[in-house]
Order: C-alpha cells, then structure tokens, then sequence
C-alpha cells in the first residue's frame, strides 16, 4: 500500500516510528512534515505576535482575528501538501494530529475521483493541546476524514458531535528501535542515574506527586513548567532535583533504567484508557514504572503486573518507599511490563490495527 503519512517534526519521534512500522509491514511510505519548515515556523511565530497585538483577548480564544491569521498562514502549507500528495499518489494519507492543516485542504485532497483515503491519528486532545493553543481547525475537518483514530475513548462522543465518521480507539504505543535494555554497566555509570525519575512537563497533579515524595534522595525532574513550584517546596525538596528542560531522544531511554522508579502522572488530556506514551515506552526500556491509575487501563497494562499503580498521591509516596525497599518486585513487575509491551503495543501493532480497520 502507498501511504503518505503527515505528521509533525518533534523530538518524541511519533511521525518517524510509525513511518518505521508501515515500512515493516512492507508499505511504501512518504513523510510530510507539516511544521517543520523554518518559513512555517517562521509564520507561527508571526501570527502568535500579530494575535497577542491585535485581538485584545486571550490565545485561548478562537475569534476572527485568530483565524484570519491562521487562513492566511495556512495557504503555504495547502501548496506544499498538495504538491506532495500529488507527487506521491498514495492510497493513503495519514494524518498524525494536523492542527495546523486548514480543513479546505483537506477537502482538496478528497476532491478528485481517485482521491486516497485519508484517515487521522490524535495522540492526545484533538481540540486542545494546551492551554494556549485549543485547536480550532481540528473539529472543522473531523467530517473529511474517511476514519479517526483517538488515543482515548472518552473523546468518542465529542468526535461524533463534531462529525468525526469512523471513529476508532488506537493507544499510544513505544517503538522497541528506541526504548530497549541496555547493558548493565553502562547504566551504573549514567550520569543520568537518580532514585526517582520523572521527565514531563508540569502540571498541579504532577507538582502536588513530586511533594509526596519529599525526604527521598536523587529525585530527578527533567521538563518545562517545573521551577515555580520547586521554589515553592524549597526545604521539602534537594536542590539540585531539576536537572533540565528535556532530554534528547537517545538519552530518555537511558534516564529511564538508571533509576529503580520511574513515575508517571497522566495530564488532564487522559480520560478513559488514553495510556500516554511514557506509559509503554518505560516498560519497553526493562524499567519500573509507578504510574497513576487510568479509567479502564487494564485492557492495555494490568495494574500490579505490568505496572505498579497508585491512586492518590499519598499513595505515590508510600509506593515509592516501598518500592525502593524492595527490589525483587520492581524486577519482577519490569520484566512483566517489558513482555506485554513487546507482545501488544509497538508501533508495529498500531499500524497493523490501523491498515485492518480501513
């Protein structure tokens, strides 16, 4: 099958695994990048100056200015999308998120008598990615497209009040290329080793966990949003417990099994089984995950087996103390977890239900 996969340029790598996974499948495949080019970036940057300027409200509101802004810079990428889907002649498009792809061209893609299915892929929110930035031309293109695959059921409903056909639940997922064991002794002497590893961006959820684990040594926190609140539990906490706004690809894996724990904390985006991608990618390394329990999880890891879970964050801490003590269940648990993950939730996987579904 010739597939064109559109899909954006970011460290987590979500446009290239699955490239890798339709390749392994033996489809023939093409990326387009919709954000990657410095002339885009250099018209987000533009419009996000011009809005906070003229419209006078909050980024988060969608108002005209806003989305004159986003029609007049959205017609670079409707040329250069088009072109590629022409060049391409694939029977399939792929659409990895594309909030910033205008809902005409998406119908200009459906246009012609031998049009390519189109089908989308929402690895978080569709509407809303943060705070700043609800995605106002997300929910205008949700009829174009012959399937939509979500992360999380809970987006069901408003999928189909927005018009979405087709609607089908495909998880996050962890790409073995990148997240696998490594040999012991190079991670005894990481300079990433911690007790306690946590690499996201902050959130109150995430801020009020890291408190219940005050008094533990070698906490490590890589991810923006953190600092404020490290001030505020300055005392509680090391001072040296952040140790940087991210981490590139290569080093995350290796972060990861340097620490005996390696806790997770859901965002609000997750509601009901939207696992996010840390939740398979740590127990891809042969890492221990503490994770908070997700609404309908066990269909993907079975909480206790694959995963230790806590339900609040007290629990979070006294978890964590229990763990640290015990290392023949954090072995056990990480060998279990590993095995799931490589059974049921590569990338691999995800394509392979993602083709069967069209």
């Amino acid at each position: 099958m010739k597939i064109l996969v559109v899909g954006p340029h970011w460290r987590a790598g979500w446009t290239e695994s699955t490239r890798d996974a339709l390749l392994a499948l033996g489809c023939e495949v093409q990326v387009f990048y919709y954000n990657q080019t410095a002339s885009r970036q250099a018209a987000a940057r533009t419009r996000t100056r011009l809005l906070q300027k003229l419209s006078g409200v909050a980024l988060q509101t969608p108002n005209l200015v806003r989305q004159l802004l986003w029609i007049l810079t959205g017609g670079q990428l409707h040329t250069q999308l088009m072109y590629a889907v022409r060049a391409a002649r694939p029977e399939l498009v792929l659409v990895l998120k594309g909030e910033t792809i205008l809902p005409a061209t998406l119908r200009a893609i459906k246009r012609p008598a031998n049009a390519p299915l189109l089908a989308a892929w929402y690895y978080d929110n569709p509407f809303v990615f943060n705070d700043r930035d609800p995605y106002w031309l997300v929910p205008s293109g949700l009829p174009t497209f012959d399937r939509s695959f979500v992360f999380d059921r809970g987006y069901f409903p408003q999928l189909q009040a927005r018009g979405a056909r087709k609607i089908s639940f495909l998880p996050a997922a962890c790409d073995p290329a990148l997240f696998h064991p490594e040999p012991p002794e190079l991670v005894r002497s990481s300079r990433l080793a911690s007790s306690i590893c946590f690499i996201g961006t902050f959130s109150p959820a995430r801020g009020v966990m890291l408190e219940s684990l005050a008094g533990i040594d070698n906490i490590a926190i890589w991810g923006p949003g953190w600092q404020p609140t490290l001030k505020q539990l300055r005392g509680k906490l090391a001072h040296n417990i952040f140790r940087g706004e991210g981490l590139p690809p290569g080093q995350v894996s290796h972060a990861y099994q340097s620490a005996p724990i390696v806790v997770n904390t859901h965002g609000p985006q997750t509601k009901l089984g939207g696992l996010n991608m840390r939740a398979f990618e740590v127990p891809a390394c042969g890492a221990f995950q503490l994770m908070d329990y997700v609404p309908e999880m066990e269909a993907l890891l079975q909480p206790g087996h694959d995963v230790a879970v806590y339900r609040t964050p007290q629990e979070a801490g006294t978890l964590a103390r229990e763990y640290l003590a015990d290392p023949e269940a954090r072995q056990r648990i990480a060998r279990q977890g590993h095995a799931r993950v490589l059974a049921e939730h590569t990338y691999r996987h995800r394509m392979q239900t993602l083709l069967a579904a069209l």
